[in-house]
């Protein structure tokens, strides 16, 4: 079978390439998915269970989160999105889906999972799928809590990249699953 990606597409790098690619500097602003958007405020060189290495803090407001170099690419942390970013995840909000019911708990856990990762398309396809299953009145307690979450972080990055009001961006988000919304009711009606 033939592969009809890339070279660029194809290429993988490995987790040393990767922690090289995340040279972040103090005074960057940077994703960290615990804190959300927050700065680099120094990098420190710690010795834990004898190994020296490098560990970047971040702050955000009263947080403070400290991470050592080769944990970066585990951790979600990354540059923001960019406005290209943005349009992204404002078009993918749009997009209809039909999320599926399994293990309360094993769900639950796959969202915690989503949110931990501060994916910004992850998370708002895990927003998307949260906001039918509250439409269609099937949303749980805790799910409720995963989707404000959800929403919170990603509200927080457009915001910084916009530089919107909050009631905006967030108002542009709720616009965004409504027409989703109505999509999917329309395209649920047509079928026989």
């Amino acid at each position: 079978m033939m592969d009809d990606r890339t070279d660029e597409e194809t290429e993988v790098s490995t987790p040393e390439e990767e922690v090289r690619d995340l040279n972040f500097a103090p005074g960057d602003t940077v994703v960290e998915p615990t804190i959300g958007i927050c700065t680099v405020e120094g990098i420190r060189q710690m010795t834990v269970d004898g190994v020296t290495e490098d560990f970047f803090i971040f702050t955000s407001g009263k947080a403070k989160v400290m991470v050592p170099r080769s944990q970066l690419p585990k951790r979600g942390i990354r540059k923001p999105m960019t406005e290209e970013g943005v349009k992204k995840i404002y078009n993918l909000l749009k997009m209809p889906v039909s999320p599926l019911r399994g293990d309360a708990r094993q769900m639950y856990l796959n969202y915690r999972d989503i949110i931990k990762s501060g994916d910004p398309i992850k998370i708002c396809k895990l927003i998307r799928e949260l906001y039918v299953l509250d439409e269609s009145d099937d949303l749980k307690g805790k799910e409720k809590e995963i989707m404000e979450q959800a929403m919170s972080f990603l509200v927080d990055e457009i915001l910084f990249v916009t530089q919107e009001s909050k009631t905006k961006v967030r108002r542009d988000i709720e616009d965004c699953l409504s027409k989703m919304y109505k999509k999917k009711v329309d395209k649920d009606a047509k079928k026989p």
